[in-house]
């Protein structure tokens, strides 16, 4: 095989190598290759010179690639509370709860009710057969040890059959809102093997809730806005 045979199906590798790999990494080059003349006899050290600078930057454009298929990707999608809409479970024309967002957070109307759970939803949407690893959510709960506490409920990432219309949660942070003020309720899997954390947009859609209880001695008229959503974060990792 001639130097000039090899040097194109190497070059022609190269082009299919770096094609396949993000742009911002080099394929490497091959250096030290001895040009030969026609009609001239070829040295066996210089032949074999050739080789080796070849399967120099073989082996290393090699480990380059395996690096890269070894490396985990990670991911998140953030929502705002403005991407959260008002849950309700029934189709009554009037609710105990109504959604009010301003500045940077969404809370509840309680209009005429006192004891009563409220729920945000938003649309989540992400990667096909990236795996769910972490939920948490920024809330702020200002009633929390008083003689009207009340608080946010687990937040739970739910996931809808699109073909049996039935709902499951896949991922629940541990508790509630627990403490005064400001603070991230935060979920990892129990299991991160679980096959319901895969993805799988060709058969489900998936949402996130976010539900406020509200105890017996809360001034509707006043108190909904002492539990806040500022906004949530689904994190996920790509095979």
């Amino acid at each position: 095989m001639s130097t000039t045979r090899i040097t194109r199906w190497f070059n022609g590798g190269l082009v299919l190598l770096v094609g396949s790999l993000s742009a911002p990494l080099m394929a490497s080059d091959v250096t030290g290759l001895t040009t030969f003349v026609p009609n001239t006899p070829a040295l066996a050290e210089e032949v074999n010179g050739n080789f080796d600078s070849v399967k120099s930057a073989v082996d290393d454009n090699h480990q380059r690639i395996t690096d890269l298929e070894a490396k985990v990707v990670d991911g998140a999608v953030s929502f705002s509370a403005f991407a959260f809409s008002e849950w309700t479970s029934s189709n009554s024309s009037s609710s105990a709860c109504q959604e009010l967002r301003i500045q940077n957070y969404a809370y509840f109307d309680l209009f005429w009710a006192k004891s009563a759970s409220c729920s945000l939803t938003t649309p989540v949407h992400l990667p096909q057969g990236a795996t769910v690893t972490e939920l948490s959510c920024l809330v702020d709960d200002a009633l929390y040890g008083t003689t009207a506490d009340s608080n946010f409920y687990p937040v739970t990432l739910r996931q809808l059959d699109l073909t049996t219309a039935t709902t499951n949660g896949i991922l629940s942070t541990s508790t509630s809102s627990s403490n005064v003020g400001l603070q991230t309720l935060t979920a990892t899997p129990f299991d991160p093997d679980a096959p319901e954390l895969v993805i799988d947009n060709t058969q489900y859609a998936y949402t996130l809730m976010v539900t406020a209880n509200y105890a017996d001695d809360v001034a509707p008229a006043v108190d909904g806005n002492t539990l806040k959503l500022h906004g949530c974060t689904v994190s996920y990792s790509l095979p």
